[in-house]
């Protein structure tokens, strides 16, 4: 009973066996007849089969012959040992459909993806006294390898000779899905161990995920290089012509795709000669070197063009970018400037939200992960009055921020300038007339606000002003004419103070009832606006279930106020009162300037009228 036997912790074979051997004769001239029979033959837990080998002598020649029963494989052994020394000896091993996928698996630490096989003839002769005298000359019809999905086979007979401890590679062709290369060359095995080789033809780039599991690779290489050196330090001398590959990186929101250029290999250097790239719809050029020698070492440069940015979660902006990646394999920064040219912020965004981030996406990073060891230092501007716009918010503005932290868990620090703009809420339209959005927090994403915001409700003006952090926002609400906040926010959500509609319902109960409406109201319009919009392009539309009565009628009823925005300096509001179907109100209001519009109004009544607003900021 074999129960296991290890080379180094590296490769194991386990198993049963049985031998019986016969010797007779003197020292000098002995007569050997033996057999080795082993069973239940386990390679690194796979279970293989079963092997013999048979030895006799013939007068002073010892003949050896044996063989394998295993399941994905048959080797035949015929060989001869002279009984004298120094021992001569000649060995010629016979492979057919050969399994190799214990010893692979055990080296490429579970990056087979399906079976290998070999198949040919290797012929070997030598004195058993010095096994560094052998000379071995391999013919083989098949080499199979399956890598990351990437099956590679040969392509006509790979041939090869170890003489005097040299190993020639005398033709080596490759092919398969975006492969097909050539080598050849020598490979001294003794203790100098130097390299002469020489390597040419396309290879898959998704090879590259045998370095990392965190990095996803497409497309192919044109490679034409000579490698020198030794085997421990190889040294490489050549080029290497990248066509359509893409580069993706686990937990980064872009990719790089459309990757095209030449990379040229220097000894131990790869210098970047010229190389483009897609990412987020828009172009980069990249420069740089990287070092591999004692010591990993590089410096690369990107300069985008409209590069798409979905980070964090809800937002999208486009910049054009000036960045440096520099660094070693113990830690790298990622530096430079981005200018943001537009930006947007999705309907659903929270930005409360943002202050519990914990790594990108939200997602948490192991610590072992080498997103940790990448540090931020970027520069963000917007272009001036950038603007933002979705269904529920159209403002401009402007950014100066800095991007530090590291990969993993990201802090921007900075301010963003509100200058103006609308926001729709509750079915209601108010305009930003200043605001301020601050990120001082250098341990988590928590920004702070100063935004005033103006809505006008019949004939009050009313300023609501937002202060706070994004986890402890505070409202203050202050109007003109002046009214308790109580009858500010009673206006804001019913349409009415509190003491208008107890005087005209005669009961909190009532009062109560405007509130369920309210509610009802907002829900009816979060599910009809969205799908209106998307069936008719409406910019919004809202439905009141009891709206309140105008100035020359006390009734209330339902109410449907539709909302157009042809451009950004034109808006069309119609608004129907759905008991009668003669009140009808048309506005529209064309914004001059920031701070000059014009409103046209057709009434209830028929009654066109115009004005002209002139907004004035001060401090």
């Amino acid at each position: 009973q074999l129960p296991g036997i290890r080379d180094n912790n590296k490769f194991g074979v386990g198993g049963r066996g049985s031998f019986s051997a016969r010797v007779a004769g003197s020292v000098e001239h002995p007569s050997i007849d033996a057999r080795l029979d082993a069973e239940d033959l386990l390679f690194e837990s796979e279970h293989e089969g079963a092997a013999h080998l048979e030895a006799a002598t013939h007068g002073d020649e010892l003949h050896i012959s044996g063989g394998t029963k295993l399941e994905h494989a048959e080797m035949q052994l015929d060989g001869t040992i002279q009984m004298h020394s120094p021992y001569p000896a000649q060995m010629h091993v016979h492979l057919a459909q050969a399994d190799i996928d214990p010893v692979l698996r055990t080296y490429l630490k579970g990056r087979l993806t399906g079976h290998s096989a070999v198949e040919g003839d290797i012929q070997m002769q030598g004195p058993l006294s010095s096994p560094n005298q052998w000379s071995v000359q391999a013919d083989l019809s098949r080499l199979a390898v399956e890598l990351d999905n990437v099956k590679v086979a040969n392509d006509g007979p790979i041939r090869f000779s170890v003489i005097d401890g040299s190993l020639n590679l005398e033709r080596l062709h490759l092919a398969g899905d975006q492969t097909n290369f050539t080598a050849s060359g020598l490979v001294q095995l003794n203790r100098e161990r130097q390299l002469d080789l020489s390597a040419n033809g396309n290879f898959n780039l998704s090879l590259l995920q045998n370095f990392s599991q965190e990095i996803l690779a497409t497309g192919s290489a044109k490679v034409s290089a000579r490698i020198t050196g030794t085997l421990s330090k190889p040294l490489l001398q050549g080029r290497m012509d990248v066509e359509h590959g893409g580069v993706a990186f686990v937990n980064l929101p872009n990719a790089l795709s459309d990757i095209n250029g030449t990379v040229l290999l220097n000894r131990d250097r790869l210098e970047i000669e010229n190389l483009t790239a897609k990412s987020g719809g828009g172009q980069l050029n990249i420069k740089g070197y990287l070092n591999y020698g004692r010591y990993v070492e590089f410096n690369f440069t990107a300069q985008g063009q409209d590069v798409r940015l979905r980070y964090p979660p809800g937002m999208s902006s486009t910049t054009n970018a000036d960045l440096r990646f520099f660094g070693t394999s113990a830690g790298a920064t990622l530096a430079g400037d981005l200018l943001v040219t537009k930006f947007g912020v999705s309907q659903g965004f929270n930005f409360a939200s943002m202050a519990s981030l914990n790594g990108i996406g939200g997602i948490p990073i192991p610590p072992e992960s080498p997103l940790n060891r990448v540090k931020f230092d970027v520069h963000i501007v917007s272009t001036p009055d950038l603007r933002m716009n979705n269904n529920l918010i159209r403002v401009s503005g402007e950014a100066d921020l800095r991007l530090r932290g590291t990969a993993a868990k990201p802090i921007l620090l900075g301010r963003v300038n509100v200058q103006e703009g609308d926001i729709y809420f509750n079915g209601s339209k108010y305009r930003l007339e200043r605001g301020d959005i601050i990120l001082a927090n250098p341990v988590k994403m928590n920004p702070a606000f100063d935004l005033s915001a103006t809505t006008r409700v019949r004939d009050y003006d009313i300023e609501i002003r937002f202060t706070g952090t994004a986890s402890e926002l505070k409202t203050t609400y202050r109007s003109e004419p002046p009214l308790p906040e109580s009858d500010i926010i009673a206006l804001l959500a019913l349409g009415r103070t509190q003491e208008e509609s107890a005087r005209l319902n005669g009961s909190q109960s009532a009062f109560t009832q405007e509130a369920s409406n309210a509610i009802l109201g907002q829900a009816i319009n979060a599910t009809v606006s969205s799908r209106v919009q998307k069936l008719f392009g409406v910019s919004r539309i809202k439905i009141d279930p009891q709206a309140p009565g105008t100035e020359t009628s006390t009734s209330r009823g339902p109410q449907v106020t539709i909302e157009q925005q042809v451009s950004n300096q034109l808006t069309v509001t119609y608004i129907q009162d759905v008991a009668q179907a003669t009140q009808q109100t048309i506005q529209g209001e064309y914004n001059v300037t920031r701070n000059i519009s014009l409103v046209a109004v057709r009434d209830q009544n028929g009654v066109f009228a115009f004005d002209i607003r002139i907004r004035q900021r001060k401090k």
